[in-house]
C-alpha cells in the first residue's frame, strides 16, 4: 500500500510541476513602488496606428481649466499613484491620481459614459478624485482595471477638430470600430516626487503598487 501511495504521489507531482512552471514563466516578476507610469500594450501589435502607440506612455490632453482627456506620448508620461486606505484597496475601491499644476493639485483618472451607441466611456484626468475601482489589478499580471480598454482616434473640438488618440473603455460585443485598437495598460515603476509645503495634493494614502521595471522588455512568450 505504501508503494502504491508513494507512486501516486510522485505521479501527481510530476503531472503538476510543468503546469506550475508554465504559470510562473507566463507571469513576469514585478516590483512595488508608490509611483508608476502607465504603458500601452496592444492586443495586436501588428495593428498599430500610423503614429505607433505600442509601449507609449499615458499622458493628459488639456481641454479646459482643470480638465483633460487621456492620451499617449512616445517619450514622457504622467506619474500616477494609487490612493486609498488598505480597506478600500482590498475592496477594489482605490483610485488612481496624478499631480500637476502650481500649487500642485490632484487629478483623478475617471471614466465618463458617452452618449454614442457603441457603449464606450471616455477616460478623463480632471481635477479632483478618480473613479473608485479604476485601479491596478491585484493578480499575477498587474494592469489597469476594469479591463477592456481601447485607444481610439478622435477629433477634439477644443483643438478645432484636430485628431488625437485618446483612451476609452467599453465592452464591445461586435467588431472593434476601425478607429480603435484594443489595449491594456501596464504599470512601470518610477519615483513619486515629494510634494512642496503649499501643495493641494496629499500622499498620505498613496499605496505601494505593483509595477514592472521595464514593460517593453517583458517577454510574454516564454
Amino acid at each position: 500500500m505504501f508503494n502504491i501511495l508513494l507512486s501516486l504521489s510522485l505521479l501527481g507531482a510530476a503531472a503538476s510541476s510543468p503546469l506550475r512552471l508554465q504559470e510562473e514563466t507566463r507571469s513576469p516578476s514585478f516590483s512595488t513602488s508608490k509611483g508608476f507610469t502607465l504603458i500601452v500594450d496592444l492586443a495586436d501589435p501588428s495593428n498599430d496606428f500610423a503614429t505607433p502607440i505600442q509601449y507609449s506612455f499615458v499622458t493628459s490632453i488639456h481641454v479646459g481649466a482643470g480638465l483633460a482627456l487621456v492620451g499617449f506620448s512616445a517619450d514622457k508620461g504622467r506619474v500616477f499613484y494609487q490612493n486609498g486606505t488598505t480597506s478600500e484597496y482590498e475592496q477594489d475601491q482605490a483610485t488612481i491620481i496624478t499631480d500637476g499644476g502650481t500649487p500642485t493639485f490632484p487629478s483623478g483618472l475617471k471614466l465618463t459614459p458617452d452618449a454614442d451607441p457603441e457603449g464606450f466611456t471616455t477616460a478623463h484626468l480632471d481635477a479632483g478624485p478618480g473613479t473608485p475601482g479604476v485601479m491596478l489589478s491585484r493578480g499575477a499580471v498587474p494592469e489597469l482595471q476594469p479591463v477592456q480598454f481601447y485607444a481610439c482616434e478622435e477629433s477634439i473640438s477644443y483643438y478645432e477638430g484636430k485628431s488625437f488618440v485618446i483612451l476609452r473603455h467599453g465592452v464591445i460585443e461586435a467588431a472593434v470600430p476601425s478607429e480603435c485598437r484594443k489595449i491594456r495598460l501596464l504599470p512601470q515603476c518610477t519615483t513619486l516626487a515629494d510634494l512642496s509645503p503649499d501643495a493641494l495634493a496629499s500622499h498620505e494614502y498613496a499605496l505601494d503598487s505593483p509595477c514592472y521595471d521595464a514593460v517593453s522588455q517583458i517577454d510574454w512568450s516564454t
